[in-house]
């Protein structure tokens, strides 16, 4: 045989290797039956009503790709049944619990990698174990989208299979700052220059009060009382009392479902009357407002959901309805619309892979690019910088008039006037 002749049938077989290669691997997306999502949330322990809400939302999520609802989406996952992407394949949602502890968060990973052999994840709420979870997720290389974690600190590690949906605490402290400057500029009247930090003593709350203590001083304020108190902490009257004692114009706070609760008791209890202006979570929940009524006394705090939004977002409205069909009254609020906006990222990412595949998948989150129009709340859109850090995303300031909460700023959008100077309690 001519070595010319050897030269063509070489590269024939090549080029024929690299198609059957080529149709083997489409022939594996279109022919899979089932994409599996690991989901943690802190279903049991402390934070347990956090884990519940953010639930509800991915159970709703769930009926939405898996059935067929006439709701725009990206890609029209929500009008096919299943992901069309992958020949209407069904998504599998195998669920673990944090408790809202690093440690366990870090085996319930550990479990939906090795023994249910999930194909990317979502998780979780308290940065602390998101971050512990993370860890898992770079190692096996398995894609994990966050939605409702605010450290800054998640998406400065050089991570690549880390991708965050939600806004970070330098976003949120900053619109509180930009929010108490403008309030005095508008309002000359009033004395807004002290500010009390008050903040629990895990990763999100003391990464909040380290962005306020660096930040504070650009905006004109001064912080004259930093109180890191015990998470889960079972009395704060030592605090509370410490807190009356300064008298700060403004108190900031990052706590939890239990933690806001507890405070907001202790401030009645010793007549502490001064404005709150809360770092979201415990302060913004339902649970806040069905337990203290009139006794939320005025609380502010930053937040991304206002009632209002259910007239100007249609897919809020639906996204409600279907909450409450469910059994979860409270309907749409902050943490469900984040953990909505999440999953969307995260199953968009999937369908355009077209694929199961890790590398797949990754890369497809690293082309992100949802519009607004697609969100359950007033974003301008989904797309990751090269941190993996959703590049859009804001904040509002919301202020509880008795068991709900209203828009105050921007100015724009508020609701109702700011109540700055309290009635007594």
């Amino acid at each position: 045989m001519k070595p010319g002749n050897d030269l063509k049938k070489a590269k024939h077989l090549v080029l024929v290797t690299v198609i059957l290669g080529a149709l083997m691997i489409l022939t594996a997306s279109a022919s899979a039956k089932e994409v599996k999502i690991g989901i943690i949330w802190p279903l049991t322990g402390p934070n347990a009503y956090l884990g519940k809400t953010c639930k509800s939302m991915t159970d709703v999520f769930l009926d939405l790709v898996n059935n067929s609802h006439d709701i725009d989406s990206p890609g029209d996952i929500f009008r096919s049944k299943g992901l069309p992407n992958l020949g209407g394949a069904k998504v599998k949602f195998i669920y673990g619990d944090d408790e809202a502890k690093p440690d366990v968060g870090r085996a319930a990973a550990e479990r939906l990698i090795t023994v249910d052999k999930v194909h990317a994840m979502q998780a979780t709420v308290m940065s602390g174990v998101t971050s512990t979870i993370s860890q898992v997720t770079e190692k096996y290389q398995v894609p994990l989208v966050n939605s409702n974690s605010t450290s800054p600190k998640l998406t400065q590690r050089g991570y690549k299979w880390f991708f965050r949906t939600t806004p970070h605490a330098q976003t949120f402290i900053g619109t509180i700052l930009a929010f108490l400057k403008d309030l005095r500029e508008k309002q000359k009247d009033l004395k807004i220059e002290t500010i009390a930090v008050v903040c629990e003593d895990t990763q999100w709350g003391q990464d909040a009060a380290d962005v306020i203590r660096k930040n504070a001083p650009n905006y004109g304020f001064r912080i004259v009382l930093d109180i890191p108190y015990a998470h889960e902490a079972t009395n704060v009257d030592a605090e509370v009392l410490k807190i009356k004692s300064t008298n700060p114009d403004v108190i900031f706070m990052s706590s939890y479902d239990n933690d806001a609760i507890l405070f907001q008791k202790t401030y009645k209890k010793y007549g502490v009357n001064i404005p709150i202006v809360a770092n979201n979570t415990g302060h913004t929940n339902q649970l806040f407002g069905d337990t203290f009524g009139n006794d939320t006394h005025y609380v502010m705090t930053r937040d991304m959901w206002s009632a209002s939004m259910l007239e100007t977002i249609p897919l809020a409205k639906t996204l409600d309805k279907m909450l409450k069909q469910i059994g979860f009254e409270a309907g749409m609020n902050e943490t469900t619309g984040r953990t909505f906006i999440g999953m969307l990222a995260l199953m968009d990412a999937v369908n355009r892979a077209g694929s199961t595949d890790n590398r797949a998948i990754q890369k497809a989150l690293q082309e992100t690019d949802i519009p607004g129009s697609y969100l359950a709340l007033p974003w301008e859109g989904v797309k990751f910088d090269e941190t993996g850090q959703n590049i859009y995303g804001s904040a509002i300031i919301t202020q509880w008039h008795g068991s709900r909460l209203k828009a105050v700023w921007p100015w724009k959008i508020s609701e109702t006037n700011v109540v700055w100077k309290l009635p007594p309690w």
